[in-house]
């Protein structure tokens, strides 16, 4: 059911030899081995495009994103998932203030938005900076027309690395949330 794949910072059609957070995050949506983990969509079917460098942090990731999202349109998608969020750079000149998380300025939040106006739903993590001392929802979970997503425990309970909200402009953020600790998941690399 994986239509496509394309790695938008290696520039290749592997999207599986860097990082196992999307097989994870893909998971939670799409696995289906029944007695051991069924996923929210095992049904669908998916593009698996990668704009995150996991072992960095700069500003092109951001616009890899907007690739993406591209990509994605033009592919007919009709729900982007991501579980990103962009505050802060390995270049501090890069960084975005808490100001800039207005639903309008970063450009990966205005990617999100461009791409909820084509029809796509788009749905994004709030970011993990919860119990850092940034603690703010990461872009581009600002975006007023996207779904930004909390983690949860089994119990319901607020998980404190989850991004918190508002954002700068005062929306209402994260929109939802989703179990998102203690949550089973499918880990290629050590073979669970």
């Amino acid at each position: 059911q994986i239509l496509a794949t394309w790695d938008f910072v290696d520039n290749e059609s592997d999207v599986y030899d860097d990082d196992t957070h999307g097989t994870m995050v893909l998971s939670t949506i799409g696995a289906n081995v029944p007695g051991e983990i069924i996923g929210t969509a095992p049904g669908a079917s998916y593009l698996l495009l990668r704009s995150e460098n996991a072992p960095a942090e700069n500003i092109i990731e951001e616009y890899n994103w907007a690739s993406a999202a591209e990509f994605a349109d033009s592919a007919g998608a009709d729900v982007i998932n991501s579980s990103l969020g962009y505050s802060r750079f390995d270049d501090s000149s890069q960084d975005h203030t808490y100001s800039d998380l207005d639903g309008n300025t970063t450009p990966v939040t205005q990617a999100a938005d461009f791409a909820a106006s084509k029809g796509m739903v788009v749905c994004n993590s709030a970011g993990n900076e919860g119990n850092s001392s940034w603690f703010h929802i990461s872009a581009p979970a600002d975006a007023d027309s996207i779904l930004a997503v909390a983690a949860v425990d089994p119990f319901s309970m607020y998980v404190q690395f989850s991004g918190k909200g508002p954002s700068a402009d005062g929306d209402v953020k994260p929109n939802v949330a989703a179990q998102g600790a203690q949550t089973i998941v499918s880990d290629p690399w050590s073979g669970v």
